[in-house]
């Protein structure tokens, strides 16, 4: 048998069965209780009638003695003093009442001279009390209850006194009453054994007790709670244990007809073990039922309990541990009936399935993409490693493919989020077009993807992404528009490149970085990229000390108005000189540091260094703005009001000494918190600027809607602007549109007479570039000032 806990179900069951018995067991104990409490009553009741009884038959026995004695008076034997024929009457008449214990006759000089039963010569009674009362009172007279000298019994005695004719006493007639006659009297009642009928004085001396008098005559009771109670109440009932060591029920009554009041107590005592013997039986029966009842009632509760109750809870239990261990394909197994139980099996079943069900859709939402469908990062490099360990035992390659689409991001603030997210699920379906059932597509992040090509060595990876190339030259139709998507890739090889996973899938990425910076189409990983980005990685580490420990510094290029031919603006560009790899160029940390998001610091870091020295040429009388690059987080932060307020005061430069260049990327990114945070900053003063115009996806409502001052033309514009015309066309048309919506135009990238001379040709405002001036430092832009170097004018 199992062991039990207190708490365990079938404890509490058996419990429940106790406590269901514990009212008929506390009823049980309730009425014999009762019983014995009756019994008491009853059993006091009776031995105080017996008592009552005692005391007055005893009258009746005194009025016999006096009429007995009063016969025995006109005796002759009697009156004349013939001691001889009076022994012998008087020995007859002992005979004929058997209750007495002794008759006698005291002369006038009060001495026994004659007794039924032989006695000592001379024996003086005149200390007795009958006799003393005889004489005095010349009337029948009642003694003390004392021991018989004669006798040595218990006895009362009764005197009557025979008189002359002159009324003297001539003698006195005794009769000595044995008090044993009491004990026919408990006979004839059929007391319970061990009872006792007992006869004391005031004094607590026991004169006669039934059973046994013999042993109990003489002794005290005096020290004894019941002769307390005797002496206090005279007549009533106790409780008390006898000299014998019974304990009993006791009535006690004064005897009547007794010499003086209270001097003689008649008490019967009933043993308890007696007077209870009827209700301990009824307890007893009772309890004997009950028992048989209540193991009855246990085993049906262990019985039925275990077969109705408990193999139904272990086996819900057993469920509840097989569904913990999350095997969510167990069942109850039992009846759904309309019982508890049954609506509980019911319900932990539904539980399961519905859990079963949500598991499932859970287990499929966190391992594939919601928007495409396609497995994600976590299923893909769980599947890349399961092919790679099956590559490993049969010894073949694997090849692993990621790729990202080109501009992605200019199409979402161009076109909407909802436009982007239709490119990304019809670029998943052309590129499951391209690869086999046995292949895996998974969208990783963003506009990123990959494709696991098992058992596919390089040649067979650049065939597959040729494939991928040739297939994304079908435009891809968004909302009505046609789109020419391309996308970079990166390769990375099993075993060459990586052992598991997570190192394929770092190697792949770096391939595809270098995909899209060369503008390659796909590109297998080296291992010689690998240390250029393990360094671009490194140096970002290190860009956060070095904003800190000022190793940042600024190269200053110039604007040129074409009116004048001299310098309007400048626009101020970070570099960063490292202690040991020198000037790192801008293109290995403005990216990364945009991507981190240090570029904010980096950017606050730019604006209060390029106002500082703004104040400074101001007080030295060179009267120039500065420019200085905004990015999209700098912008679209809220702080960024606050931010540049602060610096402006810091440094004591007026607002209007700051222009800002922002993208058309970045205003698209979040156009109404651009609009919010631009109103502000132009509220203070500060002019704006769209940098590489051109170049992106924006509605040109925006120009109208923004507080913009100049449009930037994009150098990738100008550089072929002499020879192809459809840059010229582009240019002019720029050109124009800017000077209708009153904005200047600034062209970037002029390194020719040509440039410069189409420029002026089409009414440019300004331009900068390396025919005028590369970036330079500060001490040589303040010369270049100074020496007053201008344009050619036409």
């Amino acid at each position: 048998m199992k062991n039990l806990s207190f708490w365990s179900l079938r404890v509490l069951l058996l419990l429940l069965v106790f406590f269901s018995v514990a009212p008929a067991l506390g009823l049980i104990f309730y009425t014999a209780s009762e019983q014995r409490r009756f019994a008491t009553i009853q059993a006091q009741e009776n031995a105080l009638q017996l008592a009552r009884l005692a005391s007055s038959h005893h009258d009746g026995v005194i009025e016999a003695a006096h009429q007995l004695l009063a016969a025995l008076a006109r005796l002759s034997e009697v009156r004349n003093g013939n001691a001889t024929a009076c022994d012998r009457i008087l020995a007859d008449l002992l005979k004929q009442y058997p209750i007495y214990a002794n008759f006698g006759v005291i002369g006038p000089d009060k001495r026994i001279f004659c007794s039924a039963i032989p006695h000592p010569n001379s024996i003086d009674a005149s200390d007795r009390a009958y006799v003393q009362q005889a004489f005095k009172t010349h009337d029948f007279a009642i003694g003390d209850y004392q021991i018989g000298r004669i006798t040595k019994k218990a006895s009362i005695n009764f005197g009557y006194p025979v008189l002359d004719g002159t009324g003297r006493i001539q003698v006195v007639v005794f009769a000595a009453l044995d008090l044993t006659w009491l004990n026919q009297i408990a006979a004839n009642a059929n007391l319970p054994a061990h009872s006792t009928l007992t006869l004391t004085d005031r004094h607590g001396i026991v004169l006669t007790r039934y059973p046994d008098p013999e042993k109990w005559v003489g002794k005290s009771e005096a020290d004894r709670p019941l002769a307390r109670k005797i002496l206090d109440q005279g007549e009533g009932v106790a409780d008390d244990q006898g000299l014998d060591g019974i304990p009993r029920l006791y009535a006690f009554t004064p005897l009547h007809g007794a010499p003086e009041p209270g001097s003689v107590y008649v008490s019967v005592g009933i043993p308890k073990e007696a007077a209870f013997a009827q209700a301990d039986r009824i307890l007893m029966h009772n309890l004997i039922g009950l028992g048989v009842v209540g193991i009855l009632a246990l085993g049906a509760g262990w019985v039925f309990g275990d077969l109705f109750i408990l193999r139904r809870i272990h086996a819900l239990i057993h469920f509840t541990k097989q569904l913990t261990a999350g095997d969510l394909s167990v069942r109850t197994g039992l009846s759904h009936d309309r019982g508890e139980l049954g609506q509980l099996a019911q319900a932990f079943d539904d539980m399961t399935q519905s859990l079963s069900t949500k598991t499932a859709a859970v287990k499929y939402e966190a391992t594939h993409d919601p928007l495409t469908g396609l497995p994600n990062r976590f299923l893909l490099q769980d599947r890349l490693q399961q092919v790679i360990l099956t590559a490993h035992r049969e010894n073949k390659p694997v090849a692993l493919l990621l790729l990202d689409i080109d501009r992605f991001k200019e199409v979402n603030n161009a076109l909407g989020h909802p436009v982007g997210d239709i490119l990304l699920k019809q670029f998943g379906l052309r590129i499951r077009e391209v690869l086999r059932e046995s292949d895996t597509l998974a969208r990783l992040e963003g506009d990123k993807f990959a494709g696991i090509l098992p058992s596919a060595g390089l040649e067979g990876a650049m065939l597959v992404a040729n494939k991928i190339r040739k297939n994304l030259e079908r435009p891809f139709l968004l909302e009505g528009l046609s789109l020419d998507v391309n996308a970079s890739m990166g390769i990375a090889l099993y075993p060459e490149h990586g052992m598991d996973a997570v190192t394929l899938i770092q190697k792949a990425d770096i391939a595809m970085y270098v995909s899209k910076e060369s503008g390659e189409p796909f590109f297998t990983y080296a291992a010689s990229r690998d240390q250029n980005n393990l360094r671009r990685l490194t140096l970002i580490g290190e860009l956060r000390q070095a904003i800190k420990q000022d190793q940042l510094f600024l190269l200053y290029q110039p604007q040129i108005s074409l009116q004048t031919g001299r310098i309007s603006g400048v626009e101020a560009l970070v570099r960063w000189k490292h202690p040991q790899h020198g000037v790192v160029p801008p293109d290995q940390f403005i990216l990364p540091a945009e991507q981190t998001g240090l570029i904010k610091p980096l950017t606050l870091w730019v604006l209060k260094e390029a106002l500082r020295q703004c104040g400074v040429w101001q007080r030295e009388g060179i009267q120039i703005g500065v420019a200085v690059n905004l990015s999209a987080r700098n912008l679209l932060d809220p702080k960024l009001p606050d931010q540049i307020s602060e610096i402006l005061q810091t440094s004591k430069a007026d607002p209007e000494w700051l222009e800002l260049e922002i993208t058309e990327s970045v205003i698209m990114t979040d156009p109404l918190r651009a609009m919010d945070i631009l109103t502000r900053l132009n509220k203070m003063g500060i002019r704006f600027s769209i940098d590489d115009f051109g170049t992106g996806y924006s509605s040109l409502s925006y120009l109208r809607r923004f507080p913009i001052d100049t449009l930037k033309i994009d150098r990738s514009f100008v550089k072929d602007i002499t020879e192809n015309p459809d840059d010229q066309a582009i240019v002019s048309a720029i050109i124009v549109m800017a000077h209708r919506l009153k904005l200047s135009v600034v062209a970037e990238g002029v390194e020719t007479e040509r440039q410069l001379a189409f420029l002026r040709s089409e009414n440019c405002d300004s331009i900068q570039g390396y025919l005028f001036c590369r970036p330079v430092p500060v001490d040589e832009f303040k010369e270049l000032w100074m020496s007053k170097k201008s344009i050619p004018e036409h």
